[in-house]
């Protein structure tokens, strides 16, 4: 791997790692005034989720732990997909945000997704209105994270690298 791949990689988990955390405040903000309690906790549900159909019943601490080391998991993955792709594409941030998200809204709340899939979530056309703006705001609260902090890292620009944007 080229060393500026792999601190493009770097670079892009960092970002995500950091903008992982307003991903779960604002929805959580969204549930106390949208849904209730509980509604938006995605993480916990999905590993209760795997664990059942394992056959596994787990207690309520190692739900959250397991939630908590996919949520930063899949933080990083993000975060170095949108470093390898803005390496090989440069794009303003604000349209890197909107690629992002809609990958990573695609990936997991369609109705081929892997939070449908799973049986975590209702397939689209069967949840409301207030619980599809919670499910919508987490992606692009990451991905708008993700995209502005790795618009601050390298960048090519006229032929040369630099930092910032």
């Amino acid at each position: 791997m080229r060393r500026r791949t792999a601190e493009s990689i770097r670079l892009g988990v960092e970002a995500a790692l950091a903008a992982s955390i307003p991903q779960v405040l604002i929805p959580k903000l969204h549930e106390r005034l949208l849904l209730r309690p509980g509604e938006a906790e995605l993480g916990p549900r999905f590993v209760q989720r795997l664990a059942a159909m394992a056959g596994r019943r787990l207690p309520e601490d190692v739900k959250w732990l397991g939630a908590s080391a996919f949520h930063f998991g899949y933080a990083a993955l993000w975060g170095a997909v949108y470093a390898l792709a803005y390496e090989r594409r440069p794009v303003h941030p604000l349209a890197g945000r909107v690629l992002l998200g809609a990958v990573i809204y695609l990936a997991t709340f369609t109705r081929w997704g892997g939070a449908v899939q799973t049986g975590t979530e209702k397939p689209p056309g069967r949840r409301s209105a207030r619980k599809e703006l919670v499910l919508l705001t987490a992606p692009f609260t990451f991905s708008l994270g993700t995209a502005l902090g790795y618009g601050r890292g390298p960048r090519p620009w006229r032929g040369r690298w630099r930092t910032g944007w």
